[in-house]
């Protein structure tokens, strides 16, 4: 019986082969369970553990389709031998062909446009000095990131220091490490923004600077990636960090292994994914800001934002001790853009938090963000995602 007879017959048993430790895996898996609910039954085996672990199980029973992460060489040839239709999530670029292609369908992050956006996110924020902390043990996703945030900032004409070449001792050992980024840290001009390859080394920096007398975001703005809630509301202040996207990566992944298990052509064999979003929090902010007119208007945006009161550009003015003329020639000169512009940001800013974090009806959400009509902000939501709001909840719930 063909594997495609026997998922037809019955209920298949899918292998999920990654680990759940990072908060961008979790929400990969919660994207496979929410489509295997879906468009299933699946029984799904989350196999976590060492890859020996995982080929040992996988050497133990039958599956009928595996969604893996992207290991090593042998690894994947071992996926492959055991005759199951096979995904791919974060192949590494030696896998991937001079096109950017594989003989097996994968789903991954765009790390290098991750590294962009911090880049654009900061610099949009009036920062002008830019430090990269690199992940220890020199993943390739981590050096991506890095490209990405670099290319970006020297694009814009400024400098940006990298904090990276750890010793085997370090790589080993974060209390072997840290009198060395304490070092790092104090020696970098203030405002600095900088931003970390993951979430847990973002974690280190906010830690470090609340240690050594350094400000965050004041002294130093910190930016993470990953999203993790332990990690960044651990931190004081919380931490700001970079949605990647996982569980629509989930959802593309298990698509994907669907198509294969029941002998259909996969539409698209493979999905480089840019990132989501900055969701912002203490650690990252104007109030490093060297204009205090600007920070004085986008703090009191962002609030107003956040409790869903009504507010014009006027309210923004007085609230910056300042005439509106003159507010928007700061805006247009620092940041690019209008004091309107930002007032929308922030007001979809938190349409997005709402629809991903509750259950309110879009009718609720229009309400509570301050927005008159429902028509207003849906053509709104539209035109700053390419989607609608209920679509952007499918795609990008918690």
């Amino acid at each position: 019986m063909t594997t495609v007879e026997a998922t037809s017959s019955r209920t298949p048993k899918v292998a999920i082969l990654f680990s759940l430790a990072l908060e961008g895996e979790r929400q990969m898996c919660r994207g496979i369970l929410d489509y295997a609910k879906a468009h299933g039954p699946w029984r799904c085996h989350l196999v976590e553990g060492r890859p020996e672990e995982q080929l040992m199980n996988l050497r133990k029973e039958r599956f009928d389709g595996i969604i893996a992460a992207g290991g090593t060489h042998r690894e994947n040839d071992a996926y492959a031998s055991t005759g199951a239709p096979l995904v791919l999530l974060e192949p590494r670029p030696d896998m991937l062909d001079e096109n950017g292609g594989s003989s097996v369908p994968f789903a991954m992050r765009d790390s290098r446009a991750i590294g962009a956006l911090a880049a654009t996110y900061y610099i949009e924020r009036g920062y002008r000095s830019f430090a990269f902390v690199c992940e220890p043990h020199g993943w390739y996703w981590s050096e991506e990131r890095r490209r990405g945030f670099e290319e970006a900032i020297a694009k814009a004409g400024f400098p940006c220091v990298i904090y990276d070449r750890f010793t085997e001792r370090e790589r080993r050992s974060w209390t072997a490490e840290r009198p060395r980024m304490e070092r790092f840290l104090l020696s970098l001009p203030r405002p600095t923004a900088v931003f970390a390859a993951m979430d847990g080394r973002a974690h280190h920096v906010v830690n470090v600077c609340a240690d050594i007398g350094l400000r965050v975001p004041e002294d130093i703005a910190v930016l993470g990636v990953d999203n993790d809630p332990l990690l960044c509301e651990s931190t004081v202040p919380a931490l700001s960090s970079i949605r990647t996207g996982g569980y629509r990566r989930g959802l593309i992944a298990a698509e994907m292994l669907d198509d294969l298990m029941h002998g259909r052509a996969v539409r698209e064999r493979a999905v480089v994914q840019e990132p989501a979003d900055v969701v912002t929090r203490g650690s990252t902010g104007y109030d490093a800001m060297t204009d205090p007119a600007i920070s004085k208007a986008v703090r009191f945006i962002r609030a107003k934002a956040e409790e869903g009161a009504a507010f014009d550009v006027a309210d923004v003015a007085r609230a910056a001790g300042c005439s509106r003329r003159y507010l928007e020639r700061r805006f247009r000169a620092r940041l690019g853009r209008s004091v309107l512009d930002e007032l929308t940001r922030a007001r979809l800013a938190s349409v997005k938090a709402l629809l991903e974090d509750t259950s309110l009806s879009i009718g609720e959400i229009v309400e509570r963000t301050g927005y008159a009509r429902p028509s207003h902000l849906a053509a709104l939501f539209r035109k700053e995602t390419g989607t609608t709001m209920r679509q952007w909840r499918r795609e990008n719930r918690l």
